[in-house]
């Protein structure tokens, strides 16, 4: 293609100041800044300085048009030109400093050249945990990466994602703050097998971070170019840092003190990116695939000093239901620096006990490995949160069964019942139980503990039907039943309840389950639906009546006006259950043990349908 002599000036201009230096047939990458002659030093005067930073803004721009040129064209360069333009951009806030308009505009350059320079570095497969990788395809130079706060080393990120995930429903708006860098999504790694971080993390385990491309002072650098010969092992010409920005509010530049930027609903999206929309699925076949098993997760891994906070979701969903709440809480200072999210998935329509038992089993675990001496008060001060179903589970974790659970079904005592240890064993979990000395507070959202009228019409059961037992389940109850003939009550003789069943007003078993009390140490808080009414006038979130989902005794009380799907998404429930997490840390005298952190003023948006990438 033949180039005409004020374009080929042009691009020699580009190329010199980008930092390539042609060598024959290979460029090499030069300095975090151009070559000393030719930077632009901060004046004394705020003329100068003010001057000098606009040339940079000027190079910036030509840089951003040249590297969106070459990415329509997917040229290797285009990484490289993005760089400049990011890199002129930053010196221009370190020429002068003392401008808000030179600070505004350089950081919305940077933030448009970064976002090039990650989006186009990771579909050429330069961008990895190990770095950056900038200059010729002969030889590259890495820019490496700086973990600042965050809760990983780089040898446990899977992958740095600059793309906004695609919006989801689950979550109805967006938090975050404007600011300089850019927003990014980062995957952390499975641990090894057997282990904690392996064992607890969810099928997507990401973290927010904000990507900040740190270049040294302009004028003191060498070449980058001589990197490529006998000094290539000296350090790279800039840092590409992922900053936690709940613990960093802002990026020194020179004297310059520009806030972070940072998106906390980027890392809930992305997770919901590979959930199914709906726990359908797990209810109508609770079995058969990984999907199924029940499971605690830790959304994040986990930080000494934070307290986890359990969601438990209820019937016919799934732990996405809880994202758009947590997503409202994670906008809270208070819940990042002294909180940590954990959920249980389970398929609801298995059977409610050995599901309860699992989750039991799994806290235990969790709490004992994170914390084997039980020193850790975070960890011996859990709080629970139950939706509908999941708050019977939650009260099932805090109470002591004694022989209670098992009269209701049997008439034989347990020890005289005829079948294999092994089985002995798993059934026994189930229905004798203590409740865990390290969770101290549960908060039920529209409970059914006294039933709900629906389980017993035509709806529910149709949906009882609807639903497929676990077959290793029915095998188990036949095969007990062969053995101990008369030993169960005839409502338990011919089939275990279903989860539906189980919430019929009637159930022996809900009924058993309502008679146990927590121990005093546990503190118990209630949320009420009552936007409709029921055809006898009771109040309801048009599921729960109001009597079934009040519980005694209870420390607060919060009456809702929303529906039965609605009400843990609604504002006064997220107020609410910051107000209960906040009474948490004062009352535990926890407050002042989290990482101290820099949120700084976060803006919502509402969310915005985006294309998928």
């Amino acid at each position: 293609m033949a180039i005409g002599t004020d374009t080929t000036a042009k691009w020699q201009r580009w190329l010199r100041l980008a930092g390539l230096v042609l060598v024959g047939l290979v460029a090499f990458p030069a300095a975090a800044a151009p070559p000393a002659a030719a930077v632009r030093l901060p004046a004394q005067s705020q003329q100068d300085r003010c001057a000098a930073a606009a040339g940079y803004l000027g190079d910036s721009r030509d840089y951003a048009k040249a590297a969106c040129r070459m990415r329509d064209g997917c040229e290797h360069l285009t990484v490289e030109a993005y760089y400049a333009a990011a890199e002129a951009a930053w010196n221009a806030i370190w020429s002068a400093p003392e401008s808000p308009g030179v600070i505004e505009e350089a950081t919305i350059s940077y933030d448009e050249a970064l976002a090039g320079l990650l989006e186009t570095a990771r579909e050429q497969g330069r961008l990895r945990p190990d770095g950056l990788w900038v200059g010729s395809r002969y030889s590259p130079i890495r820019v490496p990466v700086m973990i600042r706060g965050l809760p990983l080393v780089t040898a446990s990120i899977e992958s740095i994602e600059p793309h906004q995930p695609p919006a989801d429903k689950r979550i109805r708006r967006c938090h975050g703050r404007f600011g300089f860098g850019l927003p990014v999504t980062v995957r952390v790694k499975a641990g090894h097998e057997g282990t904690v971080e392996a064992d607890f993390r969810p099928p997507r385990q990401s973290i927010a971070a904000t990507a900040v491309l740190r270049f040294r002072q302009p004028g003191g650098e060498k070449p980058l170019h001589k990197l490529a010969g006998p000094l290539y092992r000296e350090p790279a010409p800039a840092v590409l840092d992922l900053v936690d920005p709940a613990e960093v509010a802002g990026v020194h530049i020179g004297e310059a003190r520009p806030p972070l930027a940072a998106d906390f609903s980027m890392p809930l999206l992305d997770m919901l990116d590979r959930m199914p929309e709906s726990g359908v699925a797990g209810f109508l076949q609770p079995f058969g695939g990984a999907d199924t098993e029940p499971r605690l997760e830790f959304l994040q891994p986990h930080v000494k000093g934070r307290i986890p906070v359990v969601f438990i979701h209820g019937l016919a969903s799934d732990e996405g239901t809880w994202f758009d709440l947590l997503n409202e809480l994670r906008a809270c200072p208070m819940f990042q620096r002294c909180f940590e999210p954990w959920v249980y998935h389970y398929p609801t329509g298995a059977s409610f006990l050995p599901a309860s038992a699992v989750l039991r089993q799994s806290l235990a675990r969790a709490v004992k490995e994170l914390d084997p001496e039980g020193s850790d008060p975070c960890l011996q001060n859990l709080v629970l949160i139950g939706h509908s179903m999941g708050g019977l589970h939650a009260k099932l974790q805090v109470v002591n069964s004694g022989n209670h659970l098992w009269e209701t079904m049997a008439t034989v005592p347990f020890e005289q019942m005829r079948m294999p240890p092994e089985l002995r064993q798993k059934v026994g979990s189930a229905l004798f139980f203590r409740p865990a000395p390290f969770i101290k507070r549960v908060v039920f959202i529209a409970t059914p503990h006294r039933g709900s009228s629906l389980a017993s019409l035509g709806v529910g059961r149709l949906a009882s039907l609807t639903v497929r037992r676990p077959p290793e389940l029915t095998a188990i109850h036949r095969m007990l039943v062969a053995a101990n003939p008369g030993a169960f009550r005839p409502e338990f003789e011919q089939n275990l309840p279903t989860t539906v069943q189980l919430l019929e007003p009637s159930s022996p078993l809900l009924r058993a389950v309502h008679d146990l009390q927590p121990p005093c140490w546990v503190s118990l808080h209630t949320l009420v639906g009552v936007a409709h009414h029921t055809l006898t006038g009771e109040r309801s979130d048009c599921v729960v009546p109001e009597s079934s989902a009040r519980y005694s005794p209870v420390v607060s009380e919060l009456d809702v006006k929303a529906t039965h799907t609605k009400i843990h998404h609604h504002l006064e429930t997220v107020a609410e259950v910051e107000r209960i997490l906040r009474q948490h840390l004062q009352e535990t005298g926890l407050g002042g043990l989290g990482p101290a952190t820099g949120q700084g003023v976060v803006v919502t948006t509402a969310m915005q349908p985006r294309a998928r990438q």
